[in-house]
């Protein structure tokens, strides 16, 4: 007979019938499963190992065995298991088995502390779903006091910003040396005395007088502390881009309307001279012209524009040509200079003609006149609303808005420089305040109602003084 090898070196073939014998493990399956089973969670029995004595299995998870949800199925992505809320069990815990959200720290810690060999923190899951008492008291807190605390601990308190809901123009209110307690509107004597004081300043002084009132109406100079704390910020710049600063660009707009129409009744106004009229629209550009280049101020400048190019002063044509005749180089000014700029500004293209040193105010209309549309109304549609490429405008004035409020300390030192040394003019200073043009154009009662209401109306005055100057042709009937 054929010597009989032992069972450790030619054992059987699980999978071969010829070899197996009654107490072979395939004959049942639930052995199989438990064997390897056993294989992967420790070491595989061996021939000299005591089979009633097994080496012990490892020790299981000490992190709190808490049940999840289970998976609706498994993610075979590696990247997408790495982003998996729930965090994977230890190795040993029980497949089910999930750590609680707020323990996944001390798991990762855990974790980490295993592979360099030394012994991990002792974390409790109870520790992560009590709050301590100051926790709790400072829940408890509502959110202003909260915000205090906070303030108090860092050194610097924050102060919720003040939402303004009334206008900052008290026409009612305006102490005039130059007008009575009150007033009807478009008095020819008050009429009569701004004109004076507008011709007999120089252009460059009228310009400083513009810049001084428009960067105390804008919020650039003369900022106090308590009107930074109430807005929340350094400059009205930035406060006009932001929500809360509805009231201020109502404000913007007021003034900047008024004063086109202030110019152009002082245009519509000369009931003399066609050359009377002449000379008045040739200061008007000389102004505009400092305006732009001497104190940067592109807000008034844009006023003075507007005004300029209303269809009741461009059908003005006999007043016009007597400009071109008498005051050529003003004309040319205008002409070749002026309004293509003007359109450059208002198309967002300022970058490409304008250096940043020499603004004082910026151009602010467009960007008011977007944020307020539904709110004011003046003539229908701004001039670059009419172009092609109004999408791309839009687009670029308010990127540049971001960038003017960027650079609000910038445009304070500009003014700050144009201004040193300027000593204004009470009475000149005066009638460029928006209360004192109100009050001239609408009087004491009409300064009150609603801005809309008295454009329109205004709109209408000025069509009528337009044609009693210059009378549109009678067209004559064919028989």
């Amino acid at each position: 007979m054929p010597p009989q090898s032992s069972g450790a070196d030619a054992g059987p073939c699980p999978n071969s019938p010829v070899f197996r014998t009654g107490s072979e493990p395939t004959l049942s399956p639930a052995v199989v499963r438990r064997v390897s089973s056993d294989a992967r969670a420790g070491e595989a029995l061996r021939g000299s190992d005591s089979q009633l004595c097994p080496k012990p299995p490892p020790k299981p998870c000490k992190a709190p065995l808490l049940k999840a949800p289970p998976s609706p199925s498994p993610w075979l992505n590696s990247e997408a298991n790495y982003c998996e809320l729930n965090p994977a069990c230890a190795p040993g815990c029980d497949g089910g088995a999930r750590l609680p959200l707020g323990a996944q720290d001390s798991y990762v810690e855990l974790l980490t502390a295993k592979q360099n060999g030394t012994a991990g923190p002792r974390n409790s899951g109870t520790n992560y779903l009590i709050l301590d008492e100051d926790d709790r008291a400072r829940a408890q807190e509502p959110p202003a006091a909260a915000e205090t605390d906070r303030g108090q601990d860092s050194g610097d308190e924050f102060v919720r910003p003040l939402l303004e809901t009334t206008s900052s123009f008290r026409p009612n209110d305006f102490e005039s040396k130059l007008l009575p307690p009150e007033n009807k509107p478009l008095e020819t004597a008050m009429l009569k005395r701004a004109k004076e004081l507008f011709t007999s300043h120089d252009p460059k002084v009228i310009a400083q007088h513009m810049l001084s009132v428009d960067c105390k109406v804008a919020r650039i100079l003369e900022v106090s502390d308590e009107m930074r704390k109430n807005m929340g910020v350094s400059s009205g710049l930035e406060l006009i881009t932001l929500p809360y600063g509805h009231q201020l660009r109502l404000d913007i707009i007021e003034r900047h309307s008024t004063m086109a129409i202030g110019i152009a009744v002082d245009i519509l106004g000369c009931t003399g001279t066609l050359e009377d009229r002449a000379a008045t629209l040739n200061r008007i550009i000389q102004v505009a012209v400092e305006l732009k280049d001497s104190m940067g101020d592109l807000y008034s400048f844009s006023a003075i524009m507007k005004a300029l190019e209303m269809p009741q002063i461009t059908r003005l044509e006999k007043t016009w040509t007597a400009l071109r005749r008498q005051h050529t180089q003003s004309a040319i000014l205008y002409e070749k200079q002026l309004k293509p700029f003007s359109r450059v500004l208002h198309e967002g293209r300022e970058s490409t003609c304008v250096l940043p040193n020499n603004v004082s105010v910026p151009l602010l209309m467009p960007l008011v006149t977007l944020m307020e549309r539904q709110a004011v109304a003046f003539e229908g549609t701004d001039m670059w609303e009419k172009n092609d490429e109004s999408c791309e405008i839009m687009m670029n004035h308010l990127a540049t808005a971001r960038l003017m409020a960027e650079a609000a300390g910038s445009y304070r030192l500009n003014a700050e420089r144009i201004l040193e040394g300027f000593q204004p003019d009470e009475e000149m200073s005066e009638i460029f305040k928006t209360e004192f043009q109100m009050r001239l154009l609408w009087g004491s009662k009409g300064a009150q109602v609603n801005q809309t209401e008295r454009y329109e109306k205004f709109n209408q005055i000025l069509t009528v003084l337009s044609r009693k100057l210059e009378p549109p042709p009678v067209k004559q009937v064919e028989l």
